[in-house]
């Protein structure tokens, strides 16, 4: 069986949990099941080829649609491609319709956000943070005009994106979403009510090891965010006011909170660090997590919405208990609350603040959690995943 991953940037495991998803269920088809796994991408990246790939390709949709199905289709068949993955790019997926015409190859298109999460990124605070004062006249005045039609704009961007899910849907063999309760709010956002096509297979675990139960015992004060540094989706703005009360009690006393990642909102929370006068922050940069992990006790999430939270997985296996806001359909399907993790209340910051300090302050509490997340993940080892992946190829089949 030929597999080909078809993902917007080039698949490297660090650059984000699209991609550590993708290297993981081609690494376990490839070592479990003997699958030959290819990759095609759109934007570059100076990264080597992921193990997991026979070979990659790099395309981009040009002017010349025919000159597209050409090239496409001339990389599924000199592959002898299967099945083509596409990792979320929904605005393609009727082109690959065209592309897999008169040939078996199947198209699964595999949804890696909580439905409609885009929209949160068209905000009006984003476009009024544009630096106007570099701006010229002329780009100013499109500026300022771009400002008074945004409502409409706003409205013409989520129709569009409605219609893209709906002809995805129907245009794909079939769909994976991550979690039952995202079909529900994919229906509703592109506005019909066939489920036949879904299939749900949730993300699989990113590394093959798991922390050793004794190693709990090395575990250091330390708090953790890996997280892309940015505010709309990510709320960091939140995890820093909930650590600043934190910090105001005497039994933090010694921890520190370490946030891995980089993202363009840095400055923005760097400058709210120094202003509000938030102690024990460090930013760790871009680096492979696994070593902070290793070290870190608790987790931090603060996401406004998620599709799955694949770093609540990796600190589980890591044996580090994370704490999240009730703000996304998949999360309950990752955390037993208050027992391999804590699920606070969507917005509800006292009760955050007081679920850390309850760990911070309870080494047994603490212990026991962490020894159950290094179980209970197990259920979303690579094997386990893989397994799922397979069940739904042979049905395709």
């Amino acid at each position: 069986m030929n597999i080909l991953f078809y993902t917007h940037g080039k698949v490297c495991a660090t650059r984000g949990g699209t991609e550590r998803t993708t290297v993981s269920v081609a690494t376990a088809m490839t070592r479990y099941y003997g699958y030959q796994c290819f990759s095609l991408y759109e934007a570059d990246e100076n990264t080597e080829k992921e193990a997991c790939f026979v070979n990659e390709f790099q395309w981009q949709a040009g002017p010349d649609k025919n000159q597209d199905v050409k090239r496409l289709r001339q990389i599924i068949t000199d592959n002898a491609i299967d099945f083509i993955i596409d990792q979320g790019i929904f605005i393609n997926v009727k082109l690959l319709r065209q592309v897999v015409e008169n040939t078996s190859c199947k198209i699964i298109l595999a949804h890696h956000y909580a439905p409609g999460a885009e929209v949160f990124y068209m905000t009006l605070k984003r476009h009024w943070g544009k630096r106007r004062e570099k701006m010229s006249l002329r780009r100013r005045c499109k500026w300022l005009l771009d400002f008074v039609l945004y409502p409409y704009a706003k409205y013409k961007y989520t129709e569009i994106l409605r219609r893209t899910y709906r002809e995805a849907y129907f245009m794909a063999d079939c769909t994976v979403l991550l979690s039952r309760g995202f079909v529900d709010a994919y229906q509703k956002f592109g506005r019909f009510k066939d489920d036949s096509k879904f299939f749900i297979i949730p993300n699989s675990l990113s590394f093959t090891e798991f922390l050793p139960v004794d190693a709990l015992e090395s575990k250091q004060p330390v708090v953790l965010i890996v997280s892309r540094i940015e505010e709309v989706h990510k709320r960091l703005s939140l995890a820093l006011k909930i650590w600043k009360q934190v910090k105001q009690h005497i039994e933090a006393k010694g921890w520190v909170l370490k946030i891995v990642g980089t993202g363009k909102d840095l400055p923005m929370y760097q400058s709210m660090i120094k202003r509000e006068h938030i102690d024990a922050v460090i930013f760790e940069g871009h680096h492979n997590p696994l070593s902070y992990y290793r070290e870190a006790s608790v987790f931090l999430m603060t996401s406004r919405s998620e599709s799955w939270g694949l770093t609540l997985t990796e600190a589980q296996q890591m044996g580090v208990v994370p704490i999240a806001f009730d703000s996304y359909a998949s999360l309950r399907d990752i955390i037993n609350d208050n027992e391999d993790g804590i699920i606070v209340p969507e917005g509800d910051i006292e009760q955050y603040v007081t679920k850390l300090l309850e760990l911070m302050t309870d080494a047994p509490k603490l212990r026991m959690m962490a020894t159950k997340a290094l179980v209970n993940c197990r259920r979303f080892s690579q094997e386990q995943v893989v397994k799922q992946w397979i069940k739904l190829l042979e049905k395709l089949s």
